[in-house]
């Protein structure tokens, strides 16, 4: 396949999951080209960073090392964006990526305000759990605070998919024999 060489050119034509392959299969033979659509998820067109942040999400999946120099640079984009789908995309980008260094608080709170969220979709408040969840895997001690938040969801508030990403996580947490915390 040839190199592509104009990101921003294809980017900006209509919508087709062919072009964002045809981009990551580029970017994965020429791997120098990937520092220039990571600064395409910052273009100041959203349907540009949409869609430069939708080839490097599917890039994560196949190079999440490529991604793990940028962590704490994705958690401040993700604590800035606007956009329902790039807010999902980085999501789903720091999830695939393992926690290294010190604990991503600012990650973890906004994973935590944003995980039942109304105003948020149920896809960005779906990864908010489980990157919470797979934070808390990190720290322990947190677990109880993210427990006491999940066991006390009103469920008719919520979506299906929302609520089975509850339980699901509940019942992991339930593997791992949490205690249960009463707060007086």
């Amino acid at each position: 396949m040839e190199k592509v060489t104009d990101f921003r050119r294809l980017l900006s034509e209509s919508l087709s999951r062919k072009i964002i392959d045809r981009i990551v299969i580029s970017v994965s033979n020429h791997p120098q080209d990937f520092i220039l659509l990571l600064q395409l998820t910052k273009d100041n067109e959203i349907k540009i960073a949409w869609r430069a942040t939708w080839a490097c999400e599917k890039l994560c999946k196949i190079y999440p090392e490529w991604f793990a120099p940028y962590y704490e640079q994705l958690i401040r984009e993700l604590l800035t964006s606007s956009h329902d789908g790039i807010k999902r995309l980085r999501l789903s980008i720091l999830y695939q990526l393992p926690v290294t260094g010190t604990f991503p608080v600012t990650l973890f709170d906004y994973c935590i305000n944003h995980m039942l969220s109304p105003g948020e979709s149920i896809a960005v408040q779906a990864l908010c759990m489980k990157l919470a969840y797979k934070l808390c895997m990190q720290e322990r001690e947190l677990l109880c605070e993210l427990k006491v938040y999940l066991e006390n969801v009103e469920p008719e508030y919520y979506s299906v998919g929302v609520r089975c990403t509850q339980k699901n996580i509940l019942k992991k947490m339930a593997l791992l024999a949490i205690p249960v915390v009463l707060w007086f």
